[in-house]
């Protein structure tokens, strides 16, 4: 992503800090997926329990809650002190979780990892805003973008290989050592930075790791403990609304919030932006891989290698798109863009199902417009963000492009689930009454698999439309914005 020839010492120093900081990066990201597909099965040396559906989220919702305060402490106490906690506290999160002795333990260390791991990501894209200027900021975001993506896509695969190569804790081992080796290399390399040295606003402070908190939990919790519609889901989201309000009050009246106020016409654009799409765009990826593993065949090596297809669609515009957006502004980028995404999306409704070769093109035109997005957002937004502030207005933007993926996710799999559970009853097998039981497993088993791939590949395809249309007004929406907002940036 860097070249690392012609540059001074101190600049390729840098540059080597900023490969260890994409290791932290994406080690973190693997945490969201390591243990997504059979976790039963995975963890079948413990006691059983009812809580096993709380691995994941325990993980995701502490993790999405400490990235504002990870990109805030950056302002204030500068990149390399913040480094060293939150790596730290996400190895020992994972060293915890292999010595674990049930589930309910595997969970508490979960979220202790999932700390780390949020402070990781607050921090991450925060210091390519503290260490570059705005137009030399292109490929170390794309190179964050890259880490957290591959780490995203090939958790699944890279935990089942280790859990049926080794055991589900092998997978752990291997967190901690790339996240022990991303830090000795930024800790090393890295620059000192000072910050404001401003004291923390610890109340304004729980109520925003609280809100995003909440916020994660419900989008973990709507397709498992209740429904999208029912009366414990709309509970939760008032108390969502009410923690929004209280935060937007308290925020007004600190001297230091973690959400900034008084933001500009364009940093709402953009916030809005990143969230929609974040939820139309990269909350569906999961149901891609639903989708392909579930109506074509079972093989996650497979299934994660056809995502290759997608990150190379995303590429090149991504790095021709982060090179430019500076000279040219965000507009056309993302609209663009936006297009491009509606077009796969509608692609994905009418082709995705009937091979694997459409099903990839569809991947590869979806790539190619979240390539010319997400990483042009962010280097939109730390335009025009003064340094001394970046991480403020960074690891919210970065927050709330989470809550979108995992919004996009909980939507679109409680519709499913309804289609899946609307009225189909798994039939019995008697087997008193059996001339073969294997034979009759055997059916039984075929006809539900034959009746899930049709439920979630008809829910998943008439969501994408919906999201289809979502989109196509967002390239409205992001055709409004003016380049001379960015022309009017403040790095000082």
């Amino acid at each position: 992503m860097m070249d690392l020839k012609n540059m001074t010492i101190e600049d390729r120093n840098r540059a080597v800090a900023m490969w260890g900081i994409a290791a932290c990066v994406f080690a973190a990201a693997m945490g969201w997926m390591l243990m997504r597909f059979g976790i039963s099965w995975s963890v079948a040396d413990l006691p059983e329990s009812d809580n096993m559906v709380r691995i994941i989220p325990a993980y995701i919702i502490s993790e999405i809650a400490m990235m504002p305060i990870g990109a805030k402490l950056v302002d204030l106490y500068g990149v390399r002190k913040v480094l060293i906690f939150g790596p730290l506290i996400f190895i020992l999160g994972s060293i915890l979780s292999i010595v674990s002795l049930n589930v309910e333990m595997l969970i508490a260390f979960r979220f202790i990892e999932g700390i780390g791991g949020g402070l990781v990501l607050g921090l991450a894209f925060t210091a390519v805003g503290k260490y570059y200027e705005a137009d030399k900021r292109n490929q170390c975001h794309e190179l964050m973008t890259a880490s957290f993506a591959f780490g995203s896509l090939f958790a699944a695969a890279i935990g089942y290989f280790f859990t049926s190569t080794f055991n589900w804790r092998a997978g752990f081992i291997m967190l901690a050592l790339v996240m022990m080796l991303g830090l000795i290399m930024a800790w090393k390399l890295l620059p000192e930075q000072e910050g404001t040295r401003k004291p923390l606003d610890w109340t304004n402070t729980a109520l925003v790791t609280l809100l995003f908190g909440v916020a994660a939990y419900y989008t973990q919790s709507v397709n498992v403990d209740y429904k999208l519609l029912s009366v414990e889901s709309a509970i939760v989201v008032v108390v969502i609304i009410a923690l929004l309000a209280l935060v937007f009050w308290h925020s007004k009246r600190s001297d230091d919030p973690l959400i900034p106020m008084g933001i500009t016409l364009f940093e709402k654009k953009v916030i809005i932006l990143m969230f929609l799409f974040s939820m139309c765009g990269l909350g569906l990826i999961q149901y891609y891989f639903k989708v392909y593993l579930t109506y074509y065949e079972f093989d996650i090596y497979m299934a994660s290698l056809n995502f290759l297809i997608m990150i190379l669609g995303a590429a090149v515009p991504s790095l021709i798109g982060c090179k430019l957006v500076m000279k040219t502004g965000i507009r056309p980028w993302v609209t663009v863009g936006a297009i491009v995404v509606t077009i796969s999306l509608v692609m994905t409704h009418f082709l995705a199902s009937e091979s694997t070769f459409f099903f990839a093109l569809c991947l590869f035109v979806f790539g190619a417009g979240l390539g010319m997005i997400v990483t042009e957002l962010i280097i939109s937004l730390q335009s025009i963000t003064p340094k001394k502030d970046m991480g403020q207005h960074t690891g919210n933007l970065m927050a709330v492009r989470m809550i979108g993926i995992l919004v996009g996710n909980a939507v679109v799999g409680a519709y499913i689930k309804e289609v899946v559970q609307g009225g189909y009853v798994s039939e019995i097998i008697d087997l008193s009454a059996s001339k073969s039981i294997l034979a009759d497993i055997g059916v039984h088993i075929a006809n539900d698999l034959q009746y899930m791939s049709s439920a979630l590949n008809d829910g998943f395809t008439v969501t994408v439309l919906i999201m289809a249309v979502v989109t196509a007004i967002l390239a409205v929406v992001a055709y409004t914005l003016k380049r001379f907002d960015l022309e009017n940036r403040c790095d000082e």
